[in-house]
């Protein structure tokens, strides 16, 4: 298929928006529409609105809006026709893009850099001198195909295999160093890694931008050599499976969050797929934008030892921070997800995850763990911090749930533990005059005309037939391109209408907000005249306006005459209107 406007049309036309956008975002179903946390800000709670009538998105926050094309090009930071590609990948429908203008991204260089990185990896753990490797992972219960999902692969002994590699290629020296694949000893270029098992990094949209090489051999180094930041590879915006999860997350409408890399791969092996990792750092703001964008019901089942209890706490306090309160997974005897599924087998692990404590579970747990209650001293301790956390329960319910239970528990007087709340502090009102924003009769009449020219082809012809002149220059470029459009095609709708005017983000900010004013789809024929003497009734007043100006800086007698009597007959045709 050659890319034309009606080859977009039906490739557009043959996916459903909230599908594509349910990929990404987790969407509700609120009457007719479905809303979700927009992806294209700091959004905390549902602010974007999808149209499946309409097939368009559009944030009620920041503004953002646009069509299936739009949405993938600014998500995924790719070209339009990346975007449109994807969407025909989607829909099975084979295009032709030679000859279009494909602007390269400016770290291209650096993705084929870890591509052909990938493959050599791949292609080494294949070859005889990666039977022990082969070995080790299915010692480990990997079986091909698990490894072949993954992509895991392996690096080899020599020092400069891969950097002998990208020379072939033609990469500079800076390039190479830059990648973070190439180290300089001061004297020559060497591999960063050797003779390890290699876990390829992936970013949000599934293309390899880091590496995780793990020993196996029984070497003294470091148990795991992580990718250096670079260009393509942030480890705080980024999240270990997130490409791969995303389907499953929105099947089981949960996210279990881990460790590493080999967490998220056993789970794998015995069925669990919504499962994402931290790539080896503290769990950041970032990364709870990332999980709040698929799903507010997050499982924590980091590794049982004292670090993990670090990083769990650290998670729990970041997600709530974007308004998700976790469940937490605590595993026995130090272990990691990996170890104790080999050990105990997937049922057991589905269990735990089934059971999961809330936070205030898992913060009574860890303070029983710091004290002896078996002494006055520290059962004080641990009833006063108890109460710490209690007073800082926003759900009165569960507040005084947890109170019973703290009173059963120590057998501690109820009334007792209840003195010890805060008391309510009535906040301060400040009361401010409301301030009242009248909207103008003539912007009202521009926006609600434009909103049925988006709705109604008859609309359209009203407006051709009596406006020649919308009053504010946004409405009147907006309606200019809508007038085009349907002369060109012969049709309205509003998400082709978005690929055709394909980088004019005014205009397509502008159709987000008219398109949100959510009047009523069927059309009163005398409301749309009304608006169109309207705006009619504001243009004669400012040629009436222009005529006075023009008048009084007039100085030639008959041109004054001559501008007069078109003033006058202005005038008249306003009367006879207005009669």
């Amino acid at each position: 298929m050659k890319l034309d406007n009606n080859a977009l049309n039906e490739i557009r036309n043959s996916l459903d928006i909230v599908d594509v956008i349910s990929n990404y975002v987790k969407l509700t179903a609120r009457g007719k529409n479905y809303f979700g946390v927009c992806p294209f800000h700091d959004d905390h709670s549902p602010s974007m609105s999808v149209s499946p009538e309409r097939q368009i998105y559009t944030c009620f926050s920041c503004g953002a809006t646009g069509n299936v094309f739009k949405f993938l090009q600014d998500f995924k930071n790719i070209t339009f026709m990346e975007a449109v590609k994807e969407c025909a990948d989607m829909a099975g429908i084979p295009i032709e893009i030679g000859g279009i203008n494909n602007k390269k991204n400016k770290y291209q260089d650096l993705y084929d850099m870890y591509e052909l990185s990938f493959k050599f990896y791949q292609n080494n753990l294949n070859t005889q001198m990666g039977k022990k490797a082969r070995d080790y992972l299915h010692a480990r219960s990997l079986d091909d195909n698990t490894i072949k999902e993954f992509g895991i692969g392996l690096s080899l002994k020599d020092s400069d295999m891969l950097t002998k590699l990208l020379k072939s290629k033609n990469y500079d020296d800076k390039l190479l160093i830059r990648s973070g694949l190439v180290n300089d000893n001061g004297f020559d270029l060497y591999d960063v890694y050797r003779n390890r098992i290699m876990f390829p990094l992936y970013d949000l949209n599934g293309k390899v931008v880091g590496f995780n090489g793990r020993i196996y051999n029984g070497e003294n180094d470091s148990k795991y050599v992580n990718s250096k930041e670079t260009d393509i590879f942030k480890k705080r915006e980024l999240l270990y499976n997130y490409h791969r999860a995303r389907e499953e997350v929105r099947k089981t409408h949960s996210i279990i969050i881990m460790e590493g890399p080999m967490d998220i791969i056993r789970a794998y092996t015995v069925g669990i797929k919504n499962c994402v990792a931290a790539l080896g750092t503290a769990f950041g703001s970032e990364q709870a934008m990332l999980v709040r964008k698929l799903s507010d019901n997050v499982v924590l089942c980091f590794d049982g030892d004292s670090a993990g209890l670090k990083a769990t706490k650290a998670a729990i306090i970041e997600l709530s921070k974007v308004g998700i309160t976790p469940k937490i997974v605590r595993l026995e005897n130090n272990s990691d997800p990996d170890e104790y599924i080999l050990k105990n087998g997937g049922q057991a692990f589905e269990n735990k995850i089934k059971s999961a404590m809330n936070v205030m579970e898992f913060k009574e747990s860890e303070l029983k763990s710091e004290y002896d209650l078996t002494k006055p001293l520290d059962m004080s301790k641990y009833i006063n911090e108890m109460m710490d956390e209690i007073n800082h329960m926003e759900d009165p319910i569960l507040q005084e749930v947890t109170l019973n239970k703290l009173s059963r528990e120590t057998d501690v007087d109820i009334n007792l533990l209840k003195s010890k709340l805060n008391k309510p502090v009535a906040p301060k009102i400040e009361v401010k005059p409301k301030v009242k924003v009248k909207l103008d009769k003539y912007v009202k009449s521009e926006r609600n005309l434009i909103y049925y020219m988006l709705l109604s082809t008859d609309v359209i012809k009203m407006y051709q037939k009596k406006i020649t002149h919308m009053p504010t220059d946004t409405y009147r470029h907006l309606a200019f391109q809508i007038n085009q459009f349907y002369k060109d095609n012969g049709y309205m709708s509003v998400a082709d209408l978005i690929t055709y005017l394909d980088t004019d983000l005014e205009s397509i900010k502008a159709i987000g907000e008219i398109t949100s004013l959510n009047l009523p789809s069927e059309i009163n024929f005398e409301l749309i005249d009304d608006y169109l003497n309207n705006i009619r009734e504001y243009n004669e007043k400012e040629q009436a306006k222009s005529y006075k100006v023009k008048i009084k800086n007039e100085l030639d007698y008959n041109k004054k005459l001559e501008i007069a009597k078109k003033a006058l007959e202005l005038k008249m045709r306003r009367e006879e209107n207005d009669r």
